[in-house]
């Protein structure tokens, strides 16, 4: 929230990688609706980490157009057609995973911050999310990078071997 309403004036926008946790798209929410009403059974609405903090942005003052899923974009068109309200300032958070928003997308014009909200897989993955505002075009000369860890999980180890990683995949590309 602080970056939002610092950046109000420059539509300044933030980045939030989890790849845990993700929302269904569209579709398999359709499949997941249909197949519960065959069974006769109530659809309980699954919990997204996505979606929990999506409504506790709304709920402190973000306007709810300003925040968008990359998994809503399923198709090439509609991922350009985002990218474009991204870069004109029409979206201001987006949510994504690694996958989703690592490698081939250009938002970073006004970008500020960057939320880690999980571990990727591998040190490439790292590498991805920080090229997303760490990179030439981005209007901003100071950004902040975010890394996230829970209490009593498995978060730090996650990180650290993380660190791991890279520590022996830089000493491999040296050697």
């Amino acid at each position: 929230m602080k970056f939002y309403r610092e950046g109000e004036a420059d539509k300044l926008t933030q980045l939030v990688f989890c790849d845990i946790s993700t929302p269904k798209t569209k579709a398999a929410a359709r499949a997941a609706k249909t197949a519960a009403t065959n069974l006769e059974a109530p659809m309980e609405k699954s919990f997204t980490v996505y979606e929990d903090i999506r409504d506790k942005l709304i709920a402190s003052g973000v306007k709810p157009e300003e925040i968008a899923f990359i998994h809503d974009a399923d198709t090439e068109v509609k991922k350009k057609d985002l990218f474009a309200k991204v870069r004109n300032e029409k979206v201001r958070v987006l949510f994504g995973s690694t996958s989703k928003m690592g490698a081939g997308m250009n938002v970073q014009d006004r970008l500020i911050a960057l939320h880690d909200l999980d571990a990727p897989w591998r040190p490439g993955g790292l590498e991805q999310r920080s090229g997303r505002i760490i990179r030439q075009g981005n209007k901003n000369k100071q950004v902040h990078i975010f890394r996230y860890v829970t209490e009593s999980t498995f978060d730090a180890y996650l990180w650290q071997t993380l660190e791991q990683k890279q520590t022996e995949r830089q000493s491999i590309r040296t050697q």
